[in-house]
């Protein structure tokens, strides 16, 4: 299956680990079938359009609106809490998706696809925009004042955030709840896979290995 970048704790890919809440509780959920699980890391945009030439039997995240024929969405099996994030210096109020506009934006890739067309309307009046696969890059650019906001997941914001030592990460910040939850599911290139991961799925949470694995990396 294609996975993203790593973006802990969703998704931890290096050399000593291949871990995260996603890629573990997938593994537990097929595994519950008697099936294993490689996952390919790829940016998160050739994740997304590897979908259209298939070169993965499987995407590890899609939105639940997501609607194709050839492709097969799991249940909802991960959340994400996507938000704005500003230095408290700067002043800056963002009340809701419009606010926007006119900005400095840095957002976590494909964020267009995932946030909706208000999102989309806003940021298309965005002083500047960009989109990163490295999210450790959207800290940098922020606290060295060369973007006005980020967008992204909190849990992201904060395991990122202590992986940045100075004086500069010290700066406060404030949280923008603009955006409600996502949930996301996995997308098969085949019905029985999906079915499988479906399956494996309900096991995992009626035996507590979900909740366990959720404890695990959101202590």
């Amino acid at each position: 299956m294609s996975a993203g970048l790593s973006k802990p704790p969703f998704v931890i890919a290096n050399d000593n680990e291949n871990s995260g809440i996603q890629l573990d509780v997938i593994r537990a959920a097929f595994a519950t079938e008697q099936q294993g699980v490689n996952f390919i890391h790829v940016p998160l945009a050739r994740s997304f359009s590897s979908i259209n030439k298939w070169h993965f039997d499987g995407t590890i995240t899609l939105p639940t609106t997501h609607q194709r024929e050839d492709v097969y969405l799991s249940d909802p099996y991960i959340g994400y809490q996507n938000v704005v994030i500003t230095l408290a210096e700067d002043n800056i109020e963002i009340n809701d998706v419009s606010d926007l506009a006119n900005k400095r934006i840095v957002a976590f890739q494909m964020a267009k696809n995932f946030l909706g067309p208000d999102y989309v309307s806003a940021v298309n009046k965005a002083q500047d925009y960009r989109e990163l696969a490295d999210q450790m890059k959207q800290i940098d650019m922020l606290f060295f004042k060369r973007t006005d906001a980020l967008v992204l997941d909190i849990s992201i914001f904060k395991y990122f955030l202590l992986q940045h030592h100075g004086d500069k990460y010290k700066k406060s910040y404030i949280v923008h709840q603009i955006f409600k939850p996502v949930k996301y599911g996995a997308g098969f290139k085949n019905k029985a896979d999906r079915d499988k991961f479906n399956q494996g799925l309900k096991v995992i949470k009626a035996n507590g290995t979900y909740q366990k694995i959720l404890d695990k990396y959101q202590r």
